[in-house]
């Protein structure tokens, strides 16, 4: 886990958005997004399941929007004073309890 786990965890509860500073392996530098945070936990089918923070880009132009990061990629992450609706994010046939970090977010819970 991320020295911010704790700051990850509230912005979940909160519905808050992120400021996150990573360093984005494919670009092979530093990138600051601002995100909404989903979850906590290894992606769905990986072979050898491993822990990442799982974002959404809310900045993003370009499918696919989410962004896993491993905890070692992340440098920072900063609640921001903006909230986020779910209900704008989540557009995928949801299933209830498929979360990880347990929230209060209605029907997308």
């Amino acid at each position: 886990m991320h020295a911010d786990h704790q700051v990850f965890l509230d912005a979940i509860a909160a519905k808050r958005k992120l400021s996150v500073r990573f360093f984005d392996r494919k670009k092979n530098k530093e990138r600051v997004v601002t995100c909404a945070p989903l979850d906590f936990g290894p992606l769905r089918g990986e072979l050898e399941p491993v822990d990442r923070y799982q974002l959404w880009d809310l900045e993003g132009k370009r499918k696919p929007l989410n962004i896993p990061l491993l905890p070692a990629d992340v440098v920072t992450m900063t609640p921001l004073d903006d909230t986020f609706d779910p209900a704008t994010i989540i557009t995928w046939a949801f299933k209830p309890g498929a979360w990880r970090v347990p929230r209060d977010w209605a029907e997308f819970s």
